[in-house]
């Protein structure tokens, strides 16, 4: 019979600890407070494009290569256009969290996907959360292809959080999307996770950010084993692949959610055709509401540059 010492129980109760802390801050990373994906059979979305925008909009519905189905909306441009905006919601929201940006869309003559990610909204999921932008790239990817497959010969893929993240993967793996436009987004989950250790240790006092940065790794690690993610690459580390196609990186500079750094951290990863506007005074994913005209007018600009209908 093996014994252990005191000191080898504090240890060891001090590895479950940490063990069980790190599972937690796993299952909040995929889970955030309030997330849980409705019972299709029930659930009706109380707004939609008509009722918030006075839009005119359509069912939607395509598949992932997995054989998952992916439901929205496409709201077409008041006029004929060959370009399409497709909007990747973040952390636990859905499909309308553009519903706020569509009259300024239809004002800049696109036709709009609005549609859930797996696991949220009426898109196929078992409530599992969030695939750290990876799945939500290729939720990404195939709402191109279907906007292809419509005729739109131009496809901008626009994030936000999470959301923007997965846009900028879903263009380094499919070289077909004309630009990104990419809000308040995640740079590396690692670097998430260790942001918010590293400020609560600094509110205590402690500068230790090689703590938080392998705070970072130990649960990005985990989250990647426990959701059976495989494959995982990082939105700065996709940033290179995207170039010579725009990006517009946007970032509230009040942003406490999704610290500016990792905005900065995707600029530097781009190229010359990267372009980073910090929205004074926002803060996360509402630059739009903090900088309206202004906001539009970049947004105009930055689909200006796209490059011609092939």
């Amino acid at each position: 019979m093996i014994f252990l010492t005191g000191g080898a129980l504090l240890a060891a109760g001090a590895v479950l600890i940490v063990l069980i802390v790190a599972w937690l801050q796993s299952k909040a990373l995929t889970s955030p407070p309030g997330y849980a994906q409705p019972d299709p059979e029930t659930f009706t979305f109380a707004e939609t494009p008509q009722s918030a925008a006075g839009l005119d909009y359509e069912d939607v519905s395509f598949s992932v290569p997995t054989g998952e189905t992916l439901r929205g909306w496409l709201v077409p441009a008041a006029e004929p256009s060959d370009i399409a905006i497709v909007t990747l919601h973040g952390r636990g929201n859905d499909r309308r969290a553009f519903l706020r940006h569509l009259g300024m869309f239809h004002q800049l003559g696109a036709s709009v996907l609005m549609f859930d990610l797996r696991e949220n909204g009426l898109s196929d999921g078992a409530g599992r959360g969030t695939g750290l932008s990876v799945r939500e790239a290729e939720d990404g990817v195939a709402a191109a292809a279907e906007m292809r497959r419509m005729g739109y010969q131009r496809i901008v893929v626009y994030g936000c959080s999470l959301g923007g993240s997965a846009a900028i993967i879903a263009a380094a793996k499919d070289p077909s999307i004309d630009g990104v436009v990419a809000e308040s987004s995640i740079a590396s989950f690692e670097a998430f996770v260790a942001d918010g250790i590293d400020q609560r240790l600094k509110g205590r006092g402690v500068n230790a950010s090689w703590v938080a940065a392998l705070w970072g790794e130990t649960v990005v690690g985990l989250t990647r084993w426990r959701i059976g993610l495989k494959s995982y690459v990082s939105a700065e580390d996709a940033m290179p692949q995207i170039a010579p196609r725009p990006v517009l990186i946007l970032h509230g500079t009040d942003d406490y959610v999704v610290l500016e750094q990792h905005a900065r951290s995707l600029v530097e990863r781009g190229d010359a055709h990267v372009s980073y506007w910090p929205i004074e005074g926002a803060g996360h994913c509402d630059g739009y509401e903090v900088a309206g005209d202004a906001y539009r007018a970049r947004l105009a600009e930055f689909l200006a540059t796209l490059p011609p209908a092939k």
